[in-house]
């Protein structure tokens, strides 16, 4: 029988050893590096808190399971929050058909935190969770999706593994011809200019200074930082390259801030928004402003989190929503959090849980 214990900094070599026998097509730059990451994330991270640990199991004094639990604070009305979210959750091949990812989970969420959280569940886990008294939030399990440049996002759909077939190559052009066109139909034009509006370089300063009134969209449930957790948040944000360089923008009406957007920007490709906040009113005009800047960045299309409380001005700006890739997971003791997850009423975007870690492709 497995046993189960508190994950330790002496584990961090097992543990590694473990996650190349997983993912053995994760190829970190050395053991070194990988091993440094585990060791910044889960213990200095700047919301480390020594009553939520990540959790091993062993067999035989051998680490055959591993569930990293990364501390955050969020806040329920004016009631604060411990969350853990769950994070590069591994069986060992040989022990995949035995009891222990149900034994790991089952030991995080018995621990005290007011929420449990994952945004990188497989369908494996999905199946399990609700065999714990897990719950499956739908709206959170929702991405939409922007078309910016439809023929070559077309394109791209056949590219994958022909990269080099001459019919695709010759395709290119008439497929920027097509998207040029596109661009100049009226939900589109993209390259309009709307000149009341600015934009400049978005850092941790301004977003906390706003996240009141900015952020939160009027949710009860929302994330907490200090000035040092967002730094280290957006630092660690930053070096994630796999999808892109990352476009952090304040989008400003003269000296007014109106919002903002992260994302991060890559041509040729569909990009991944992060976040996108605004004030009262201005949320469309903060999207119309990153489809803008995303479109001149060479992006085929834009994906983010669907954010239940701005639905409406995604669908008029001709985004469309589906489930797709990873699940989110929750589980709260409090009946009313789960009720906030369930019914949108939370502010959970991609920097909030586990999506931006570097562990699977840096």
């Amino acid at each position: 029988m497995a046993r189960l214990r508190e994950f330790g900094e002496a584990d961090i070599p097992a543990v590694v050893t473990l996650f190349e026998q997983v993912y053995p097509q994760q190829r970190w730059q050395s053991r070194a590096s990988c091993e440094q990451y585990f060791r910044e994330i889960f213990f200095a991270n700047p919301w480390r808190d020594l009553e939520l640990h990540s959790w091993l199991a062993e067999e035989r004094g051998q680490v055959v399971g591993f569930l990293g639990v990364l501390p955050r604070r969020m806040q329920f009305g004016s009631r604060p929050l411990r969350v853990a979210v769950g994070s590069t959750f591994m069986v060992h091949p040989d022990w995949r058909r035995s009891l222990i990812a149900l034994m790991l989970m089952r030991r995080v969420v018995a621990s005290p935190q007011d929420l449990f959280v994952t945004d990188g569940a497989n369908e494996e886990l999905r199946r399990l969770w609700s065999t714990i008294g897990g719950t499956i939030p739908i709206l959170q399990n929702l991405d939409w999706t922007r078309l910016l440049r439809p023929a070559r996002y077309a394109l791209s759909l056949l590219d994958r593994g022909n990269r080099h077939r001459p019919w695709q190559l010759a395709a290119r052009a008439p497929c920027a011809l097509a998207d040029a066109l596109a661009a100049r139909v009226r939900p589109n034009r993209f390259n309009r200019h709307d000149e009341e509006l600015t934009d400049e370089p978005l850092d941790a300063v301004d977003m906390l200074e706003h996240l009141p009134a900015i952020a939160n969209g009027g949710c009860p449930l929302r994330p907490q930082f200090d000035r040092d957790s967002l730094t280290w948040l957006l630092g660690q944000v930053a070096r994630k390259s796999r999808h892109g360089r990352l476009r952090a923008r304040a989008v400003r009406q003269r000296r007014q801030l109106l919002g903002w957007f992260v994302y991060y920007a890559h041509r040729g490709t569909i990009n991944e928004v992060l976040q996108i906040a605004a004030c009262d009113g201005a949320y469309d005009r903060v999207l119309g402003r990153l489809f803008r800047d995303a479109w001149h960045s060479g992006a085929t299309a834009l994906r983010g989190r669907l954010d239940p409380y701005h639905v409406q001005q995604l669908s008029d700006r001709h985004c469309w929503m589906r489930r797709e890739g990873a699940w989110t997971l929750v589980h709260s003791r409090h009946a009313d959090v789960l009720t906030a997850m369930e019914r949108g009423a939370a502010t959970f975007s991609r920097l909030d849980g586990e999506w931006w870690l570097r562990f699977l492709g840096g």
